[in-house]
C-alpha cells in the first residue's frame, strides 16, 4: 500500500505566456479494474465515454504496480526503457526517456503544465518531467485534488494538467480489489464525483469555447485480493478512455492481449494494434505538438512504445463531417499552416476509391497516390515531412470527383 503522507500543497496560479488553445487534460485513477469501473455507478465517466474513443479491453505490458505503471503512462515508453520497477522510482532513466511535458517543451517552450497528486513518490521521486508546478495534495483525499485542478484551470495559460487520485486503490488495498466489495466500488462512485466537479470547471473556463481540450482518463493496473503486482487477468485488465468535444464516439472491442514485457511472451505484432498505457504520452503529444516539426508520429529518435489515437479522437471545432455538403464535393483540412502532417476530413458515404495529388506553386506535380487506404473511410493524412517548405495545392479525388485547396508547408 502506498505510504500516507499529509504535505499541504501550496494553492497558486502562474500566468505566462499563452501558447496555443490545443490543451490536455490527464485524469488518473489508481487501481481501477475494468470489470469494477463497468459495474459501479459513474454518471460523470458515462458522459465523457458518450464523447470519446474506448476500451474496456486494453492489458497492462509490463509490472502492475503504480510507479512503474504511472511513468509508462506519462513517458510513452515501458519500464525496459524508464527504468522504473518499483514505488521507490530507484534506477528510473528520465533523462532518456522524460515525462511527456518535456518531450512537448523542447518544441513548444512556453507550454505552461501542471501536476496534481496525492501520492508523494510520484512527485518526489521524478525529475525531468516538465512540471512547471507540481502540486501535492494529501494522501486519500480527493477533495483537496478537485480544489487545486478548479484553482488551475482559471488559468487561461494552462495547456496541460495531470490529476491523480488514489482513493480508489487505498480501498483495494484494505477491502479488497473486487466489483462485489462495496467499500471499492463505493471510492470508484467518489472520484467519479470528483472528476464531474473537475469537468465543470474545465467547461467554465472563459475561453472554453475557444479551446480544443482532449481529456485522457485511465488507470495504472487493476487488483486481486488485497494487492497488485502480479499477471493475473484482474492485474492486466485495464481501461482507457480519450474524450473531448470534437470526437465520432467508438468503442474499441475484440482486443488481442499481447502478452506481457514482465512475462517474457510479448508480441509486437499484436500490440501495433490494441491500445495500451504507453498511448496517453504519445496522444497527448500528438495534440499538442501536430503541425510542428517534433510531433512524435514523425520524431523515432524518442523511440516511443505508444501510438497516438489522436485521428480517432480528433475533429477540428466547425470542421465536422457531417456539415460538409454532400452534392457539391468539399473537404476539410488541418493544420494549415503546418510542418509535418495535414489531416483530410470528407464525405464518402459510398465508399468510393480515394486518391490525392499534390502539386507545388508552379503546377508541377510533386507526389500522386491512388486508391488510398485512409485512416477511416472519411479521413486521410498526408505527410509532408520531406517536403521543402513553401506553398502546395491537395487534389483529393473521391471517385469521379474532386476538389483543391492550398495548404502552406513552414
Amino acid at each position: 500500500m502506498k505510504r500516507i503522507t499529509f504535505i499541504a500543497a501550496i494553492l497558486l496560479t502562474q500566468f505566462v505566456m499563452a501558447s496555443q488553445n490545443r490543451k490536455v487534460l490527464i485524469i488518473g485513477m489508481d487501481g481501477v479494474r475494468s470489470d469494477a469501473l463497468q459495474q459501479a455507478n459513474t454518471p460523470n465517466i458515462d458522459a465523457l465515454i458518450s464523447n470519446s474513443f474506448f476500451t474496456y479491453e486494453s492489458y497492462h505490458r509490463g509490472i502492475t504496480v503504480s510507479g512503474p505503471s504511472w511513468s509508462t503512462i506519462m513517458c510513452g515508453v515501458e519500464y525496459n526503457k524508464h527504468g522504473v520497477t518499483d514505488n521507490s522510482y530507484a534506477n528510473s532513466q528520465y533523462n532518456t526517456y522524460p515525462y511527456f511535458p518535456t518531450r512537448a517543451k523542447s518544441c513548444l517552450p512556453d507550454l505552461y503544465c501542471v501536476q496534481i497528486s496525492q501520492w508523494a513518490p510520484m512527485s518526489d521521486n521524478v525529475y525531468n518531467d516538465g512540471w512547471d508546478l507540481k502540486l501535492l495534495v494529501q494522501d486519500g483525499q480527493g477533495s483537496q485534488s478537485v480544489t487545486a485542478a478548479q484553482n488551475q484551470l482559471v488559468n487561461p495559460n494552462l495547456d496541460a494538467m495531470f490529476v491523480y487520485f488514489d482513493e480508489c486503490d487505498l480501498a483495494g488495498h484494505a477491502s479488497g480489489f473486487s466489483p462485489n466489495n462495496p467499500i471499492y466500488m463505493n471510492a470508484i462512485e467518489t472520484v467519479d464525483g470528483h472528476i464531474g466537479s473537475i469537468i465543470t470547471a474545465l467547461q467554465n473556463r472563459p475561453g472554453y469555447a475557444d479551446e480544443e481540450w482532449i481529456i485522457l482518463l485511465t488507470t495504472d493496473h487493476g487488483g486481486i485480493g488485497n494487492g497488485h503486482g502480479g499477471n493475473s487477468s484482474q492485474e492486466r485488465g485495464i481501461w482507457w478512455i480519450g474524450s473531448g468535444n470534437n470526437i465520432s464516439p467508438k468503442q474499441m472491442t475484440g482486443v488481442t492481449d499481447p502478452g506481457s514485457i514482465a512475462l517474457g511472451n510479448f508480441n509486437a505484432g499484436v500490440s501495433a494494434q490494441s491500445p495500451c498505457q504507453a498511448d496517453i504520452a504519445a496522444t497527448a503529444l500528438d495534440h499538442l505538438l501536430r503541425g510542428s516539426n517534433c510531433n512524435p508520429t514523425i520524431n523515432p529518435s524518442w523511440n516511443l512504445d505508444g501510438k497516438s489515437w489522436l485521428d480517432s479522437l480528433y475533429t477540428p471545432p466547425a470542421l465536422a463531417v457531417n456539415e460538409l455538403p454532400v452534392v457539391n464535393f468539399d473537404f476539410v483540412y488541418f493544420p494549415n499552416p503546418s510542418t509535418d502532417l495535414v489531416s483530410l476530413w470528407f464525405q464518402n458515404d459510398q465508399n468510393e476509391v480515394i486518391s490525392y495529388e499534390i502539386t507545388d506553386i508552379n503546377g508541377q506535380l510533386v507526389e500522386s497516390d491512388s486508391h488510398v487506404q485512409g485512416l477511416t473511410p472519411n479521413k486521410l493524412n498526408i505527410s509532408f515531412i520531406d517536403k521543402p517548405k513553401g506553398e502546395y495545392f491537395i487534389t483529393l479525388i473521391i471517385g469521379d470527383k474532386k476538389q483543391t485547396k492550398k495548404v502552406i508547408i513552414e
